[in-house]
């Protein structure tokens, strides 16, 4: 006796066969925009730092004009 090899969704309908080359082709195509994403997100970040650092003062205590006063300055 062979066994039924057709699938079936969860409403009864058949589900169309999906060659495995296609399954290949997509799963590739995921993984390659993956890793695009992943790509995009840290070049954003190094922009996002590059900017901080270029714009702002990075020396916070060049602002007070001695240990104490930044101390002060903190705890109000």
């Amino acid at each position: 006796m062979a066994m039924l090899t057709e699938k079936f969704d969860a409403y009864g309908d058949a589900l169309p066969e999906v060659a495995p080359d296609e399954r290949e082709a997509a799963k590739m195509a995921s993984v390659v925009l993956s890793r695009i994403g992943q790509y995009v997100f840290w070049l954003l970040v190094i922009v996002i730092v590059s900017a901080r650092v270029i714009y702002y003062p990075a020396s916070p205590a060049s602002e007070f004009p001695s240990a104490k006063a930044g101390v002060h300055a903190a705890l109000r």
